[in-house]
C-alpha cells in the first residue's frame, strides 16, 4: 500500500508539479464468517458480478459499509447486500409517490398549517444532519456519514415527513407543499450520492426537466448548511414520542 501511495504521489509531482492528496483512507479487510481473508485460493470469495446482479451495485455498497466502521474489518454476510437492496427500494418507492402527487396539484389550493410545519421540521431536521455529515466527512468517519443519511431517508424522510404531507385519499395536493417536498427530495439525493450514485442519478433525472448536459446530480453542487430551529426538532421529538405511545398502547 505505501509504495502505490509513493508512486502516485511522485507521479503528482512529475507530472502536475503539485501533491496530488494530502489524506489516505485506509478500509478494513472483507473476512467470510469464519474470520478467513477472502481469496480465489480458498474458494470463499463471492463473485461481485453475481452480487451486483441481484442486488445491484449501490445495494451491495450501501450494504458493506453499514456494517463496516472505519479501520474495521467486516465479516461478509450477503444479507447486508439485501439490506443495501432493501434501502435501494425505500428510495424508488418514496420517488414513486412523491411524482404521484404531482398529477392531484391545485394550484388555488392553499398550504394547510400542518403541511407548513411538516416543511419546517423537515428542512430543520436535513440542515441539522447535513452538519453532522460534514464533520464526519472532514473525520474521515465515512460508514457513520452512511448510518446518518440512512436514518435521515428512511426514519425522518419516508417514515414521518412523507406521511404528514401526503393528500388524503381523493384529495389534491397544494403546489407549495410539493414544490419543498420536491426540494427537499433533491438535497437528500445530494447526500446519498456518494453512497448511490447510479439510484440516485435515474431519480434525479427523473425529478424535473434537466438542461441537456448539465443536469447531471454528480456536477450539483454540496448542499450548503443553513442554520437550525432547534425549538421545531425538540417539539417534534416530543409529538413523536407522543404518536409512538399510542401506536405501542393500540397494538397491546
Amino acid at each position: 500500500m505505501f509504495f502505490w501511495v509513493a508512486r502516485m504521489i511522485i507521479a503528482g509531482y512529475e507530472y502536475r508539479g503539485e501533491l496530488p492528496f494530502r489524506n489516505v483512507y485506509y478500509t478494513g479487510i472483507v473476512r467470510d464468517k469464519q474470520g478467513r481473508k477472502m481469496s480465489k485460493s480458498l474458494g470463499n470469495s463471492p463473485d461481485p458480478i453475481d452480487l451486483m446482479k441481484i442486488y445491484g451495485a449501490d445495494g451491495v455498497r450501501v450494504g458493506m459499509l453499514l456494517s463496516s466502521s472505519a479501520g474495521n474489518d467486516l465479516l461478509f454476510d450477503e444479507s447486508l447486500c439485501e439490506q443495501g437492496r432493501n434501502f435501494a427500494n425505500k428510495i424508488w418507492n418514496a420517488f414513486r409517490l412523491v411524482k404521484s402527487w404531482e398529477e392531484k396539484i391545485d394550484d388555488k389550493l392553499a398550504q394547510s398549517d400542518s403541511s407548513k410545519v411538516s416543511v419546517q421540521w423537515m428542512e430543520n431536521k436535513f440542515n441539522h444532519v447535513l452538519a453532522e455529515l460534514n464533520d464526519d466527512y472532514d473525520k474521515f468517519r465515512i460508514s457513520e456519514a452512511l448510518m446518518k443519511t440512512y436514518k435521515l431517508v428512511w426514519d425522518d424522510f419516508c417514515s414521518w415527513y412523507l406521511e404528514m404531507v401526503k393528500p388524503s385519499y381523493g384529495t389534491s395536493m397544494d403546489k407549495t407543499t410539493f414544490e419543498a417536498t420536491v426540494s427537499i427530495f433533491e438535497n437528500i439525493l445530494k447526500v446519498l450520492h456518494p453512497f448511490m450514485p447510479f439510484l440516485t442519478e435515474e431519480i434525479w433525472q427523473l425529478m424535473r426537466e434537466r438542461e441537456a448536459g448539465k443536469g447531471s446530480i454528480c456536477i450539483a453542487s454540496w448542499p450548503i448548511p443553513k442554520s437550525t430551529d432547534e425549538s421545531i426538532l425538540q417539539a417534534f421529538d416530543y409529538f413523536s414520542e407522543m404518536v409512538i405511545g399510542v401506536r405501542n398502547i393500540r397494538k397491546e
